[in-house]
């Protein structure tokens, strides 16, 4: 239910105003009171739905802007501000989530190959969905088409974000680089 009230309110918006509306025309139509005030507060929660799905921002939708957040870094090749998004105990995965992680050493490695022979000329978002995984918890799976100065064409790249709440800042506490060319890289692609 989280989901539909703070991540994605419209449609349960629309559903709870459509019925408000029909009960409470049906109900001053045909002179039923009690309709008529159920379609009130029918249409009443419609409204207290939307508002809190404006006013909340979810885990999950922090953890798309988080996201966002350092795909616009890592194509400024701005390598200092990309590893502040990051917690000083993240790791990252090549494949899967489940494959051996690298540290946070080796996320800056990769993130400093950006500002040489990786430096990213054009970057398009292709797919972002995120997920609300817990009140302190989000995550975000993206796809990306890159164009890199070593490179020919654009690139197809998927990744997985983990983020979570560290006092006021959203961080990355996990980023696996699911896969490239729809296959699983390895960790000496920033090579």
């Amino acid at each position: 239910m989280y989901a539909w009230i703070f991540e994605s309110p419209l449609p349960l918006t629309i559903v709870l105003a459509a019925i408000g509306l029909a009960l409470f025309v049906r109900g001053r139509t045909h002179g039923m009171r009690a309709l008529a005030i159920g379609g009130f507060v029918s249409l009443l929660l419609a409204g207290a739905v939307f508002l809190a799905g404006r006013m909340v921002t979810s885990p999950g939708e922090h953890a798309a802007r988080t996201a966002e957040a350092l795909v616009d870094r890592a194509v400024a090749g701005d390598v200092d501000a990309a590893i502040l998004l990051f917690t000083d105990d993240a790791v990252l995965n090549y494949g899967s989530r489940e494959a051996p992680s690298v540290s946070i050493r080796d996320i800056r490695a990769a993130l400093e190959s950006l500002r040489g022979r990786n430096r990213i000329e054009s970057n398009r978002i292709t797919d972002l969905d995120f997920v609300t995984l817990d009140e302190r918890t989000g995550e975000v799976e993206l796809s990306c088409s890159t164009a890199v100065a070593r490179g020919d064409s654009a690139v197809p790249t998927r990744w997985i974000l983990r983020v979570r709440q560290v006092g006021d800042a959203w961080r990355i506490d996990r980023l696996t680089f699911r896969s490239l060319f729809g296959r699983a890289p390895s960790p000496g692609i920033w090579r």
